[in-house]
C-alpha cells in the first residue's frame, strides 16, 4: 500500500488543526490520535516538536505527524512562542490584548514546526510569517489568529478567506514542504 493511501496517524485533539491539515495536505490522509500524555513544554518550539514526535512514535510506532505553531511577540522577547497554547488559553483575547495596550511595538512572527517519524528518522519543516498584533480582535475570536495580522494585510489570520490563509500561513507553508516531502517519498515507493 503506497503513502497516497496507507494514512499516517496525526497527533492532536485540537479539530480547527485536524480540519486545516485535511485541506493542507490532501490527497494525503491521516488518522488523527490523542496521546495519553502531558504535552512537553517550553520556549524552545523545535525541542517541543522533536519531544512531542518521539513519545508519539514510541507510543503509537507507526508514521507519524505533529505540529506546533507559536506567536512571538517582539516587545516580549519573542514570547510565549513555544508556550503560545498554554498563554493562550490562560489569557485569551482579552488578556492579551491588554498585554499589548500601551504597546507601540506590535511586530510579531507566527511560527509553525512539523515533525514527521516513519520510523528510521524525524524530519522536519518550518516555516515562519511577519506580521503585528491587532489592537482588537477581526474575525473567529477562538485562536490568537483573530489578533495577528500579516505583513502586507490589514486584516487578521483568522478574517482571511480560508484558502488564502492556507497559502499564506506559516502552516500552510510548513505543510505545503511536508506534501512535498510526502510526494517524494510516495514516488519513491513506485
Amino acid at each position: 500500500m503506497d503513502l497516497l493511501h496507507k494514512p499516517m496517524r496525526f497527533v492532536t485533539s485540537n479539530q480547527l488543526k485536524i480540519n486545516e491539515y485535511e485541506l493542507l495536505l490532501d490527497p494525503f490522509r491521516f488518522i488523527p490520535v490523542r496521546l495519553n500524555m502531558r504535552e512537553p513544554q517550553g520556549d524552545d518550539q523545535r525541542e517541543i516538536v522533536r519531544s512531542k514526535v518521539l513519545i508519539a512514535f514510541s507510543e503509537k510506532r507507526a508514521p507519524l505527524f505533529v505540529d506546533h505553531t507559536g506567536l512571538s511577540i517582539q516587545v516580549y522577547n519573542d514570547l510565549p512562542g513555544g508556550m503560545t497554547p498554554e498563554i493562550w488559553s490562560r489569557l485569551g483575547v482579552e488578556g492579551f490584548l491588554r498585554l499589548m495596550q500601551c504597546e507601540t511595538n506590535r511586530k510579531a512572527v507566527v511560527r509553525t514546526i512539523i515533525g514527521y517519524c516513519c520510523g528510521k528518522r524525524i524530519h522536519i519543516f518550518e516555516a515562519k510569517l511577519q506580521g503585528e498584533i491587532a489592537g482588537e480582535p477581526q474575525g473567529p475570536a477562538g485562536t490568537w489568529e483573530c489578533l495577528f495580522i500579516p505583513d502586507g494585510y490589514d486584516t487578521s489570520l483568522a478574517a482571511l478567506p480560508v484558502e488564502k490563509k492556507n497559502k499564506i500561513s506559516a502552516r500552510g507553508q510548513a505543510a505545503q514542504q511536508f506534501k512535498k516531502f510526502l510526494t517524494r517519498q510516495a514516488v519513491k515507493l513506485w
